[in-house]
């Protein structure tokens, strides 16, 4: 046997067969590589979802404003310094709804700014609405808001508490339950 003859050597079982000089990555790197952008994908979404956001202002924390910082944006929402406040436990009109011949959301503004000329309001935050924004107990001195609101027929009740000041406005045709205005 001649040592000058080339042998030639066969690897049944070289790996990737290489396409355009890159080699195409085993299954099992695919499927890691896969499963890692889901991954890095669903703790994206945990983070930049719209949430409760209860880490916004603690439950029981509080946003006060002198009157001079104060202005009414409508019926159930005030501007305390640069910090937008929703009340709580209630739904005025929104403005341009129509009850009798006015615009129930104007007048419901216009009462809520009745309520708070000239005084500071205080507002215990209880969470936050639907876009983030808190939501608590307010008062103008010693007025609660939300109550006074309900009471004199400028806002429904969402909140269970303040339903029988609802059914005593409507019974008296108070605000937006007066018929003809």
């Amino acid at each position: 046997m001649s040592l000058n003859r080339k042998r030639r050597i066969f690897r049944p079982n070289a790996g990737p067969v290489p396409l355009r000089g890159t080699a195409l990555p085993t299954p099992g790197v695919a499927i890691a590589a896969v499963a890692g952008a889901a991954a890095l994908l669903a703790a994206m979404w945990l983070i930049v979802r719209p949430h409760s956001a209860p880490a916004l202002s603690h439950p029981t924390s509080r946003i006060a404003a002198p009157a001079d910082r104060l202005a009414v944006l409508d019926g159930d929402t005030l501007m305390l310094g640069d910090q937008i406040v929703r009340l709580a436990g209630i739904a005025a009109p929104a403005r341009g709804s129509a009850c009798g011949a006015q615009d129930c959301g104007a007048a419901a503004a216009n009462a809520l700014a009745a309520l708070v000329r000239g005084s500071g309001v205080d507002c215990a935050i209880k969470g936050h609405d639907d876009k983030g924004r808190p939501e608590g107990d307010c008062a103008a001195g010693p007025i609660p808001l939300a109550q006074a609101l309900v009471r004199d027929g400028w806002a429904r009740a969402r909140a269970a508490e303040l339903r029988p000041l609802e059914d005593a406005a409507r019974s008296a045709a108070r605000g937006i339950w007066r018929q003809a205005i």
